[in-house]
């Protein structure tokens, strides 16, 4: 299926290809199954990963190929080399978008941590699971889950890292004591730009390295099995601190924030506003702007070296063609933009994610998409390459066919939203157009072909009207609003 999404707002869930059977034949063949009913009702319960009463899923086995999920929170997309930044250095991401597929318009499915992350795990809207904000308590009742999917399939499967997802059933996460001791060094810097700083510790005691000296162990145990591996790393996700040798890197070299003018900050969504006053945005001077943005920088270096340790693991190993990469963030960055840091927004710098495929027996090499794609599309995407059922109930459909040339992709859309302080928000993009919108009444258009940097809103032109109403319809199905009296997202930005 080319989209979870189908045009005039019309939203359900569409059947694989038939692959040429008729409806005849189609008939015949239940006829057939139903003389051994018993069987037939066991291979089904299998191959839709119907969960047993211990909580796990009924045995099965498949899957062809090795699967590693690398991972890393608050990454913009715009500060990596392959995306067009010239200034930062980006090797090992670089190489994976040369040999492999870098799509340029994928988007998170809620730009904060809980809700996006629930949406990747289980392939669905997070508030269709009510996942409306940061609460990690989600516990996937009567939905099969990544993990559930490859376990099944026989895989050894772990996730290393960072997880903020409740309980989708990984058997393996990495939350040791030694991480978690670091992690409070790490929390006693401030998160705002004006509290930024260099590191004080080793590189060797950051969080991410001990995450990725655990899956360069998993890899080493795991050499001769089938595997599903993730990676996810905490930076670069404020506070804005790394190491001297990092920030050495990018001192007076990165500028202050583009697009932060009066105007844009006025013209922010009124959500947008309010939290740059809660979170003293303003306070910060150019001095103390520019130095966070160079560690930010910094951050996003580091990560791409200790992803570069893993990928040479995975060559060393001679596991590389035999194994799918992806790389994704769970939401972006403002960095400065428009006036405002961190997440929560549907600009670009926030909602959008950088997103990259290699896998080189199945995919082409140095293949650039602008076909829009979401998170919530790993998943289906990961089953049809490893040759395993995707379950029922999946809102993304698989990139293959736009990976592969077969779809150019026009018919795709991508789908975000957001519940912030009594505030709730959609955002939907097509090929062409951007819109979001917001319950009070704001609305948002943008022509991403002719202005890509956001910089003229045609919400309220009359020539683009009847486009907004259309993509208001559209992003509007099926949504399922918080309960009375919630707003969905409380406390602090995590």
């Amino acid at each position: 299926m080319r989209s979870w999404l189908l045009p005039h707002g019309s939203r359900k869930l569409v059947s694989p290809p038939t692959h040429g059977r008729t409806r005849e034949s189609e008939s015949s063949l239940v006829k057939t199954m139903s003389r051994f009913l018993p069987a037939f009702l066991a291979a089904l319960a299998a191959a839709l990963l119907i969960p047993n009463l211990s909580g796990q899923p009924a045995a099965a086995a498949g899957g062809k190929f090795n699967v590693l999920v690398l991972m890393t929170d608050e990454h913009n997309a715009a500060i990596t080399g392959c995306y067009g930044d010239p200034v930062v250095r980006t090797p090992t991401l670089d190489a994976l978008a040369a040999s492999g597929v870098r799509f340029t318009a994928a988007y998170c499915q809620n730009p904060i941590c809980v809700p996006s992350r629930v949406s990747l795990v289980s392939g669905r809207m997070p508030s269709n699971l009510h996942q409306f904000g940061n609460a990690n308590t989600q516990k996937y009742e009567g939905v099969t889950t990544l993990a559930d999917l490859f376990i099944t399939a026989g895989y050894e499967a772990a996730w290393f890292g960072k997880t903020h997802w409740g309980n989708p059933r990984f058997p393996r996460t990495g939350e040791s004591d030694q991480r978690q001791g670091f992690e409070k060094v790490e929390r006693t810097f401030g998160r705002l730009p004006q509290d930024s700083a260099v590191s004080t510790w080793p590189v060797e005691q950051n969080t991410d390295h001990i995450t990725a000296n655990e899956a360069l162990d998993f890899l080493e145990k795991n050499r001769d099995r089938k595997f599903f591996l993730g990676v996810s790393f905490v930076k670069p996700h404020f506070p804005f601190t790394i190491q001297p040798k990092y920030h050495e890197m990018y001192r007076g070299r990165v500028g202050l924030p583009p697009r932060a003018t009066d105007r844009h900050i006025a013209e922010l969504p009124a959500i947008s506003r309010k939290e740059r006053a809660t979170y003293r945005h303003a306070e910060a001077s150019e001095a103390e702007i520019v130095r966070a943005r160079e560690l930010y920088y910094g951050m996003v270096t580091y990560v791409d070296e200790e992803f570069g340790r893993i990928v040479r693991k995975l060559e060393e190993l001679g596991l590389r063609d035999d194994t799918i990469i992806v790389y994704t963030a769970d939401h972006g960055e403002m960095l400065g933009e428009r006036g405002i840091w961190y997440k929560n927004a549907f600009q670009e710098g926030s909602v959008r994610i950088p997103f990259i495929w290699t896998f080189p027996k199945r995919l082409p090499q140095g293949r650039v998409v602008a076909a829009p794609a979401m998170n919530m599309d790993i998943f289906p995407t990961l089953a049809e390459l490893c040759g395993l059922p995707a379950p029922a109930g999946l809102e993304g459909s698989s990139l293959v066919p736009v990976m592969t040339g077969r779809d150019d992709g026009n018919g795709r859309r991508a789908l975000s939203e957001n519940f912030r302080s009594g505030f709730a928000g959609r955002m939907i993009r097509t090929a062409r157009w951007k819109y979001f919108f917001y319950r009070d009444g704001e609305e948002f258009l943008y022509d991403m072909e002719n202005d890509p940097d956001e910089e003229t809103n045609l919400a309220q032109d009359p020539r683009h009207r009847a486009t907004a109403a259309e993509m208001r319809k559209e992003a509007s199905a099926g949504w399922v609003l918080p309960p009375r009296g919630r707003s969905g997202q409380s406390g602090q930005v995590k």
